[in-house]
């Protein structure tokens, strides 16, 4: 990607300035042009160092370059979060629609 992402705050500043630390947040939406390629690895870390629970994440992913998108759904699993929802978006042809919920990690157990 040729943008610059680093313009804006991450979410451990958000949460702070809004004085959600130590928190649930029930939504959060991110929707930002591209910008989930570059900062996702951030997203978790910062959920962690705030220590606030998000319960669902709903996020718009534009072009879905490999190896991020890979790598992307897999962090979001080690996480906890599922997806419930996926929705084309018909307006741009390269972005979809993704729900996701937080589930404790033994819901999402495999057991041979």
């Amino acid at each position: 990607s040729n943008k610059n992402y680093n313009n804006g705050k991450r979410f451990k500043e958000i949460f702070k300035d809004l004085k959600h630390e130590g928190k649930t947040v029930d939504i959060l939406k991110i929707d930002c042009e591209g910008c989930e390629w570059e900062q996702y690895l951030q997203w978790i870390e910062d959920f962690q160092e705030a220590n606030v629970t998000v319960r669902q994440i709903l996020i718009e992913v534009h072009n879905s370059p490999l190896p991020f998108v890979v790598d992307f759904f897999k962090i979001m699993q080690e996480a906890g979060y599922v997806i419930f929802h996926k929705e084309a978006n018909f307006l741009n042809s390269n972005c979809v629609e993704f729900s996701f919920v937080l589930l404790d990690k033994e819901f999402q157990r495999n057991e041979s």
